[in-house]
């Protein structure tokens, strides 16, 4: 049978009015705009997208959509945001490529991201319904919040808005901790209408800006009240944590972690579990599987040895997790560059 060439359709075309973001840049702060377009495009997709301007340098968007088939979005370079993007859904992934590399979305995830990867290319969506919720920030937006703040945190993001010039992207991915899913059902489920509308999805946007933006501060995890006078087991869970990290191909037990921080296992688990919303082995199983997609993806390494340096004994093992995580097999991230 012959294979059909994919559907490609413009951006412009695809989100309608919605597609000009330089027009929500001059608007007034609550200005909105939905766009439904079940009867639009010969039955391509069903499903709408809806961008609200929260506030000067800050745009929220969200979008479902029920595609009938597999197409591609042909996208223009357009105004360079940085952007927290959350991607739910059935699978198969979002894929985005440029001239210079290819970028994987995967169901279920979080990204940060800022650069080329997204300003232009062809976005590859699959025939499964799926929802995307984001925010765009302009990079004197993330500046400005950087006023006055210095140590890692301020370096990482620093760093991330110094690629602007070098024709090069950086992306990172986001836990979806309880924190986020919490924020994103609240966000589905909103009914407000009118001023009320705007202020709560404004509020919202926010909060995924804290939570994204917090994972990159190695000083401060999530759910920790600023207010608790009790909460020095930060101190051991971020210890435990570069631990682990330190040597993921060998790391050490959980008895033997929690003598090397010098508390107890369940101490540990549980406070490890508050900070970072996940426990000690997921952290660690994400961890193992990002840092392989990163060295399969730089080219240099076998899919037996990169299985081998992450820490897994068989490479059955590891092509099955990475598989399950990222919906695709090692072979296919091989050489398909770094993402930054």
């Amino acid at each position: 049978m012959k294979r059909r060439d994919p559907v490609i359709i413009s951006a412009q075309n695809y989100y309608g009015p919605c597609h000009n973001l330089n027009h929500f840049l001059e608007k007034k702060d609550g200005y909105e705009l939905s766009y439904n377009w079940s009867d639009h495009l010969d039955g391509l997709s069903k499903g709408f997208v809806y961008i609200l301007k929260c506030q000067p340098g800050l745009i929220f968007a969200v979008s479902r959509q029920f595609p009938s088939t597999a197409f591609s979005i042909s996208v223009e370079e357009g105004p360079s945001f940085v952007r927290l993007l959350f991607l739910l859904g059935e699978g198969p992934h979002i894929r985005c490529h440029n001239q210079e590399q290819e970028t994987t979305y995967c169901s279920n995830h979080g990204y940060l991201t800022f650069g080329q990867d997204l300003n232009s290319g062809l976005v590859h969506c699959p025939a499964k319904p799926f929802c995307i919720i984001g925010l765009l920030m302009e990079p004197w937006f993330i500046k400005r919040f950087l006023q006055g703040i210095t140590g890692e945190f301020a370096r990482k993001i620093e760093e991330m808005l110094a690629i602007q010039d070098k024709g090069v992207s950086f992306c990172c991915p986001v836990f979806m901790n309880p924190s986020i899913n919490a924020c994103i059902h609240e966000i589905l489920g909103c009914n407000y209408t009118d001023a009320r509308r705007h202020l709560f999805l404004g509020s919202k946007a926010l909060e995924l800006m804290i939570f994204g933006f917090d994972q990159l501060n190695p000083d401060k995890g999530q759910n920790i009240s600023c207010f608790d006078l009790k909460n020095d087991f930060r101190n051991f869970v971020h210890k435990a944590k570069d631990i682990i990290i330190s040597d993921i191909k060998n790391p050490p037990s959980l008895t033997e972690l929690s003598k090397m921080v010098g508390v107890n296992r369940t101490t540990l688990s549980q406070c490890f579990r508050k900070v970072y919303g996940v426990t000690i082995f997921n952290f660690l199983r994400t961890f193992r599987l990002e840092e392989s997609r990163r060295l399969l993806q730089a080219g240099n390494r076998s899919v037996t040895d990169v299985a081998f340096e992450v820490g897994y004994a068989q490479q059955r093992t590891f092509s099955r997790e990475f598989k399950k995580y990222f919906g695709d097999t090692p072979s296919d991230y091989l050489g398909t560059g770094l993402v930054k």
